[in-house]
């Protein structure tokens, strides 16, 4: 049985202990869902890079940031040009107006040219498979911190 001033300290200190584990809840949940995104786009292009897209492939990813302390927030971003990926491109012209020769459309017969069309490309979704793969854990890896510190308190 406690008695009454234990039972005080506890109901002083819930309050704090609570806020700093939805933090923390809201910190992990929003990590599991980022590195599901990162496994799902690691899956798509193998090595975080889009080939063909800059000098040495425009590095993509996901990110988070966690807003406030009280009822916090995660925003979770996609980083470098995910939509390309992520959405279906139109099929388009690609003109060689402002490439020098050294970076000219090299043809297969050894020639140059000064425009070709580009076929498009289909929507791979990463992101929105990572988030949806991830969905059904979060709140329960949220669940999980609150539960703990209601559990640390009360002991």
């Amino acid at each position: 049985m406690r008695d009454l001033g234990d039972v005080a300290r506890m109901a002083a200190v819930l309050p704090g202990a609570l806020e700093r584990a939805q933090l923390q809840g809201v910190q992990q949940s929003a990590l599991f869902v980022t590195r599901g995104i990162r496994d799902e786009i690691r899956s798509v292009t193998g090595d975080m890079r889009l080939s063909g897209v800059g000098a040495r492939g425009a590095r993509v990813g996901a990110k988070y940031d966690v807003k406030g302390t009280t009822n916090p927030t995660a925003i979770i971003s996609a980083t470098g040009p995910l939509q390309l990926i992520e959405r279906r491109t139109n099929p388009h012209p690609i003109s060689n107006r402002r490439r020098s020769k050294k970076k000219a459309l090299k043809m297969a017969d050894g020639g140059f040219a000064k425009s070709a069309m580009h076929p498009g490309t289909p929507a791979k979704r990463p992101f929105a498979k990572g988030v949806s793969r991830t969905a059904d854990r979060t709140g329960v890896i949220f669940d999980e911190a609150v539960q703990g510190a209601i559990r640390a308190v009360l002991r």
